[in-house]
């Protein structure tokens, strides 16, 4: 039985290594062919936090001058979301975000459909959230189910929240993302 498995394991072996590659150091540049579309911009600061948005993303926060106000914020886990906040069966995600001149943090939700770039917090007042939203330590995505209001247009909403207190419920009504307070 085990000159069976010997053999098993080198034919394995040698049709690896003959079709095989490792992938790329972190240190060396990816080698891409004239068929792969370039990579998008990379966002300022960190690039590992920008190659795990999703790409389009990246994108629209390049092409719209995004980058030149606001910085990606990681400093939560997860430091961006994904789900159906407007009227589209499209994945839009929200992404945590810091303005660069008052360090006010926010949430720009990106809407996959259209590219439109919503920016809540980080400077611009919204709803009992300010206009800074250091206080938020905790969202998820939320069903519609979890607000009854029957303006509500995306399938979900975002349940924001500053631990061990009160929060709110951002949520689409097919012009602008709106503020319901939740808890305290």
């Amino acid at each position: 039985m085990r000159p069976i498995l010997l053999s098993i394991a080198l034919v394995l072996y040698s049709a690896c290594s003959e079709g095989c590659s490792r992938p790329p150091a972190f240190d060396q540049p990816s080698q891409t062919t004239t068929a792969q579309a370039p990579p998008p911009p990379a966002a300022p600061g960190d690039p590992y936090v920008s190659w795990n948005l999703p790409r389009w993303v990246t994108q629209v926060l390049h092409d719209g001058g995004h980058y030149e106000r606001y910085e990606l914020f990681n400093g939560l886990n997860p430091y961006y979301q994904r789900g159906r906040f407007d009227d589209d069966d499209e994945i839009d995600i929200a992404v945590q975000v810091r303005e660069k001149a008052t360090g006010k943090r926010g949430i720009a939700i990106v809407h996959r459909a259209t590219g439109a770039v919503h920016v809540l917090g980080a400077g611009q007042s919204f709803g009992n959230g300010g206009d800074d939203f250091s206080w938020l330590w905790v969202w998820r995505v939320e069903a519609r189910e979890a607000i009854k209001d029957p303006s509500l247009r995306g399938r979900e909403l975002l349940l924001v929240e500053k631990p061990e207190s009160a929060g709110g419920m951002i949520w689409w009504n097919g012009a602008a993302y709106v503020w319901t307070q939740w808890g305290d």
